[in-house]
């Protein structure tokens, strides 16, 4: 896969080939031990929050122009590392991202620097990036080959769509329309929602509209999770898209609303993540 090189491309600047790392393997796990036994301390505590926090996945750490990549033991009960591999680019401190790493068969991991572990907001953010390795791991891969925008994306190489696509955030009326619709979610009012919704579907081509239902499902259900997990902590909510002009963080906070409402009527949505896509989609 072409994944990780293409996906930093929106990251980061393009840098040289790394050399040999700065320290040696053996003492990136060591230093690395304790934060990740706190990893496995927050899933016991917020586990019952939701059911896919149970799920562990590798976690990549950005250090020194490497990846450091620890995965599960056998019995699933610490990390270890079992790769480490040159990034190849430059990557910033403070980079919280989720995607398959190609020189690890293709395995959705967490990618984090170090500084992830400092507080528990990090601890949380691990499990949000989690959430989208959850949802590559079970129903990603078949909701993309589902998707006329993804298969176009693929035909045309384009594989930076989801980061890239150019959807019309300037327009004024799709601007205003997309907040009188979160506006609505957060009123609960069922007409406007619908008059809205139906107002965006009309006024956008369908691959705006698709590209807008998928960050709703991808990045608005990760961040319902992580509201979920930051109430469980006493920590205040993730507001990300709540203000400035539209962007595709809009979406995140958009789909969180969005999530919620449709959560109320059909309550089984929460663990279908296909099903909870396809009626993103729908009006």
């Amino acid at each position: 896969m072409k994944t990780v090189k293409l996906f930093f491309l929106s990251l980061l600047l393009m840098g040289q080939l790394a050399g040999a790392p700065m320290v040696t393997p053996e003492a990136v796990a060591r230093q690395y031990k304790e934060p990740l036994v706190r990893v496995f301390e927050y899933r016991d505590i917020l586990k019952g929050v939701h059911p896919f926090v149970k799920h562990l996945y590798p976690i990549a750490i950005a250090k020194d122009g490497y990846f450091y990549v620890f995965d599960l033991n056998a019995d699933q009960t610490q990390y270890e590392l079992k790769f480490h591999s040159p990034t190849n680019m430059p990557v910033p401190e403070g980079v919280r991202a989720a995607f398959p790493l190609d020189f690890y068969g293709g395995k959705a991991a967490c990618i984090v620097t170090g500084d992830v572990f400092d507080t528990p907001q990090g601890y949380v953010t691990i499990f949000h990036e989690f959430i989208h390795c959850h949802q590559w791991e079970t129903v990603e891969t078949a909701l993309r080959q589902s998707l006329p925008l993804a298969r176009h994306a693929q035909e045309n190489q384009d594989y930076m769509w989801e980061m890239s696509y150019p959807f019309p955030y300037g327009e004024k009326s799709v601007e205003e329309t997309y907040r009188r619709f979160v506006h609505a979610l957060d009123l609960g009012d069922e007409e406007a929602i619908w008059l809205n919704r139906k107002a965006l579907q009309s006024m956008l081509s369908p691959f705006d509209y698709q590209y807008m239902a998928w960050q709703e499902w991808k990045e608005g259900f990760a961040l319902f999770i992580e509201n979920k997990l930051r109430h469980q902590l006493g920590l205040e909510n993730n507001r990300v898209g709540r203000s400035g002009s539209l962007s595709r963080l809009a979406f995140y906070a958009g789909g969180e609303a969005y999530i919620k409402y449709l959560l109320k009527e059909n309550p089984a949505l929460e663990t279908d993540l296909e099903a909870l896509f396809l009626n993103l989609l729908e009006i």
